[in-house]
């Protein structure tokens, strides 16, 4: 069921299948300000007064959920979205189109519900409009409310028939602390606890495609293809993780592309919610959740 309705003041889009609900804006973004169980709270962050100063305005985050496009710049990554979007019904959700930004590229989010299931599909798409091509990667980012857990899968397959070259890499920002005693590099999975803090990132190729967060007993899943042959930006990171004293921060990116005029591209995620979850305190806790909840492609991977 899609219905016209608001959420903190905005006018939005609100989508419920009888297990789940979420909120999209339809005056600006598009945002989803709101995603969790029908008569449950808020999985994500609500920040309406978090704003950035940019050469074109002020950029406002407001919590949730947003489309923006790598890598990042302060003039085009952070341009504001604060106009009217076209939005398309399409009877198993909605499909909403931004106007272009400075640069010519329109932000379009497709978003629909399964029947009976506590998933949603969201597909990104960036379109070029201008006359120059445009080098760009999708980048979904998704802001939770702190108090959980996030949950980081890390590769562990070898790279080359004897094992013998490296098979991961963490890009890390001038910010970046490693120190962090919120966060856990375990081997298989890292885990980062999501308590109020000084601002930290760290990045990744992700190569099973999911990143997850416990928060208040359910587990919140994002699924998204990986392309292993593809360049992606941030030093080769298709995840990364923010985190900092008012929200955690999940993204996924998709590869580096070069827009001719009039191309388009386009980067999915999955979502579920997951109900009834002990906390995660543990890597090994981690592994047989993800295990569990059929996260992982292949269980064996220890």
């Amino acid at each position: 069921m899609v219905r016209d309705g608001e959420f903190g003041g905005m006018r939005c889009s609100w989508m419920d299948n009888g297990l789940v609900r979420l909120a999209v804006t339809t005056d600006r973004g598009p945002r989803i300000v709101f995603w969790g169980w029908r008569n449950g709270g808020n999985v994500f962050a609500e920040l309406p007064d978090a704003a950035e100063e940019t050469p074109n305005g002020p950029y406002h985050f407001l919590g949730g959920h947003r489309l923006w496009y790598a890598p990042e710049i302060l003039e085009r990554t952070y341009y504001p979205d604060d106009s009217k979007l076209e939005v398309q019904e399409l009877g198993e959700g909605s499909r909403l189109i931004a106007p272009p930004d400075a640069t010519g590229v329109v932000k379009e989010m497709r978003i629909t519900l399964a029947p009976d299931e506590a998933t949603a599909t969201l597909e990104h798409t960036l379109r070029n409009t201008s006359g120059v091509e445009v080098e760009l990667a999708p980048w979904a980012l998704t802001m939770c409310r702190l108090g959980g857990t996030v949950l980081l899968p890390q590769p562990t397959n070898p790279s080359d028939a004897h094992g013998l070259l490296p098979n991961r890499r963490i890009s890390l920002w001038p910010y970046s602390r490693l120190t962090d005693e919120r966060l856990h590099l375990g081997d298989h999975i890292v885990l980062i606890r999501a308590e109020p803090g000084t601002r930290n990132k760290l990045g990744y190729l992700d190569d099973e495609g999911w990143i997850a967060y416990w928060l208040d007993g359910t587990v919140f899943s994002k699924r998204f293809d990986v392309r292993t042959d593809a360049t992606y930006p941030d030093f080769g990171c298709n995840a990364e993780c923010y985190l900092d004293h008012r929200f955690v921060e999940l993204e996924s990116l998709g590869p580096l592309v070069r827009l001719s005029p009039g191309g388009s591209v386009s980067h999915e995620e999955v979502w579920q919610l997951h109900p009834s979850v002990s906390r995660v305190e543990t890597e090994d806790e981690a592994l047989l959740l993800a295990d569990r909840l059929g996260l992982r492609p292949d269980a064996s991977r220890r």
